[in-house]
């Protein structure tokens, strides 16, 4: 068995709400790194993962969110990590895609309550 005292570093931080949503931000960087030196085309990348991927990704870090109680504050990650990445590497006309990464993770939180009936 193993005790508290045994456990390493990255078992303990995935006992935490949040590290989901740390995991799936990652997890999304390194598509946006990967995407140019695999030579995938602008409008591929902008389509398949600025549009698709991403926005999957906001929509589970909002469902995750609820799901594990984190605090709703940590919304805000995906958003503003993809907003440096804008800043630094991308065309500025991107950032708006932070709002809809925004929206998708609120359509995430909210996700059971779009279609309960009343009693």
């Amino acid at each position: 068995m193993e005790n508290n005292e045994n456990k390493s570093g990255i078992k303990k931080l995935n006992e935490k709400s949040f590290m989901p949503v740390i995991w799936l931000t990652l997890l999304a960087v390194v598509i946006w790194i990967i995407c140019p030196l695999v030579h995938l085309s602008k409008v591929w990348r902008i389509g398949l993962v600025f549009f698709i991927f991403n926005s999957f990704i906001a929509y589970e870090i909002g469902h995750l969110i609820t799901l594990r109680k984190a605090s709703k504050w940590w919304i805000l990650l995906f958003p503003a990590v993809f907003a440096i990445a804008v800043l630094i590497h991308f065309a500025r006309y991107n950032l708006l895609l932070c709002i809809v990464y925004l929206c998708f993770e609120l359509f995430g939180l909210w996700r059971d309550e779009f279609y309960r009936e009343k009693k």
